[in-house]
């Protein structure tokens, strides 16, 4: 695994509690970072991250993706900067 990637079950449950936070909150600051965590998920060795999984987040990446367009106040702008992981 590269040094610069998340464990992968460490990556899953970040995800999930900003998913949850996100359906309390819905910050678009909070979608980016959803869409780019889910982005990662391509990133991995098939060893690391089952196809399946990588399949379904390639999929929700897009869908986070037109979310956060769809609520952010200035969409361009927020996907050319990127958001930070901590």
């Amino acid at each position: 695994m590269s040094a610069t990637l998340p464990d992968p079950s460490a990556l899953v449950a970040s995800l999930l509690n900003l998913m949850t936070r996100f359906s309390c909150l819905g910050c678009p600051n909070q979608a980016a970072l959803i869409r780019r965590e889910l982005a990662l998920f391509q990133s991995y060795p098939d060893e690391l991250m089952p196809p399946l999984l990588k399949q379904v987040g390639l999929r929700l990446e897009q869908e986070w993706a037109q979310l956060h367009f769809a609520i952010s106040d200035d969409p361009v702008q927020s996907a050319t900067h990127p958001v930070s992981l901590h």
